[in-house]
C-alpha cells in the first residue's frame, strides 16, 4: 500500500493540540496498517512557535512544490483570525491546495481555508466561541455553529480543540474502515465516532451565557433542575414573573431561540448526558428528561442530532 500523505500547514501561534491531536491519531493508524506519512510545512521553513509559550514545531518549507498531498490539515490557533491576512501564509494555502486531494480545517483553522478561498460555498464548522467573528467576515461560507465537524465534498472542518482528533477519526475510518479507527480510539481513550452533528457545548450553558445577569439567568438554572415539571410558556412566564405575551418576545430576542426551542433542547442536553453516562434505560431517561415517551425523545433527537438515542449509546459502547 502506497503511504498516504498528510501535510500539516502551521504558522507562528499555531495551537499545540490542533496538530498533535491529529497527528498522534494518524501515527497510532499508521502503527495499525494505516500507512499515513506526516510532514510539517509552513510559509518558509524552520522553527514555529507555538500559542504555548515554550512549545514550538519545526517545519519544512512549502517551496518550491511538494510531492502530491492526500490531506492537507490547516489547523487553527489563538490569532488564527488575524494570521488568515497574512498575504504570504494565504498564498501558501493556495499553492499547497493545487497539490491537495482533501482539506481537513481544525477549530480556527476554518479562517485561513475560508480566505484561501476553499470553503466558499461549502458547508463548515469551527469553534463556537468564533462563530459570530467568522460568519460577518465571511458570508459567502455555509457555518453550522452547532456541529462537532462537518464534510462537504472534499473539504472537512471542525469545532474546536478536541474535535480535531474526532474528526481524524472519520477521516481513518473512511480511508481504512471502523475496526482501524475503533483501535486509535481505545489507544487514545476516546469515544470513537463522536457524531458530527453531536453539539459543540451544553446547550444550558449556551443560555447561560446568553442571558448572564439576565432576566431569565435564575430561569436557566431552574429549568434543568424540573425537566419533568410544566414547562410551557404560561408557567415559564409565570416563574420569570411576566405576562407570556411579553415572556415570549423578550425571551426569543435575549436568546435567540423560542422558550419551547430552548426547554426541548435542554431536555436534549439532559437526555444525551445520560446516555452517554449512564446504562438506564432509554424509557427512564425519557420520562425523567419531560419527554412524553421515549418515541417522543427519538424524534427529537433525529432533528437534533440526526441519529436516535439507541445510535448514540452504541457509539458510546467502547
Amino acid at each position: 500500500m502506497n503511504a498516504h500523505r498528510v501535510s500539516f500547514l502551521i504558522y507562528p501561534g499555531i495551537s499545540p493540540f490542533d496538530v498533535a491531536g491529529p497527528g498522534k491519531a494518524l501515527a497510532l493508524a499508521a502503527e495499525g496498517g494505516g500507512q499515513y506519512e506526516l510532514t510539517l510545512r509552513s510559509v518558509t521553513g524552520g522553527i514555529i512557535e507555538s500559542d504555548c509559550p515554550g512549545v514550538s514545531f519545526n517545519s519544512v518549507s512549502s517551496f518550491p512544490s511538494p510531492p502530491i498531498i492526500d490531506t492537507l490539515f490547516i489547523p487553527g490557533g489563538l490569532n488564527a483570525a488575524d494570521a488568515s491576512k497574512d498575504p504570504e501564509l494565504v498564498a501558501c494555502a493556495k499553492h499547497l491546495t493545487t497539490r491537495a486531494k482533501r482539506i481537513a480545517c481544525v477549530c480556527t483553522g476554518a479562517f485561513l481555508a475560508a480566505e484561501a478561498g476553499l470553503l466558499t460555498g461549502k458547508r463548515a464548522a469551527t469553534h463556537w466561541r468564533f462563530c459570530d467573528q467568522f460568519s460577518e467576515r465571511f458570508r459567502d461560507v455555509k457555518l453550522e455553529p452547532d456541529k462537532i465537524w462537518v464534510q462537504d465534498g472534499d473539504v472537512w472542518s471542525s469545532a474546536g480543540v478536541s474535535a480535531g482528533v474526532d474528526l481524524t477519526l472519520a477521516l481513518i475510518e473512511k480511508d481504512h474502515g471502523g475496526p482501524l479507527a475503533l483501535r486509535v480510539a481505545r489507544d487514545l481513550v476516546v469515544f470513537l465516532k463522536r457524531p458530527g452533528g453531536q453539539s459543540q457545548f451544553s446547550n444550558v450553558l449556551s443560555g447561560q451565557m446568553a442571558d448572564a445577569g439576565g432576566p431569565f439567568e435564575a430561569l436557566f438554572t431552574w429549568i434543568p433542575e424540573n425537566l419533568d415539571a410544566d414547562l410551557r410558556i404560561e408557567s415559564l412566564a409565570d416563574k420569570a414573573r411576566m405576562s407570556p405575551r411579553t415572556f415570549a418576545r423578550t425571551f426569543a430576542a435575549r436568546i435567540g431561540r423560542t422558550p419551547a426551542q430552548a426547554v426541548e433542547m435542554i431536555r436534549i442536553q439532559a437526555a444525551r448526558d445520560a446516555i452517554e453516562q449512564s446504562s438506564k434505560p432509554l424509557g427512564v431517561i425519557a420520562a425523567r428528561c419531560g419527554f412524553e415517551n421515549e418515541q417522543k425523545m427519538r424524534r427529537a433527537f433525529i432533528r437534533k442530532f440526526d441519529i436516535t438515542p439507541a445510535e448514540l449509546r452504541a457509539r458510546f459502547s467502547i
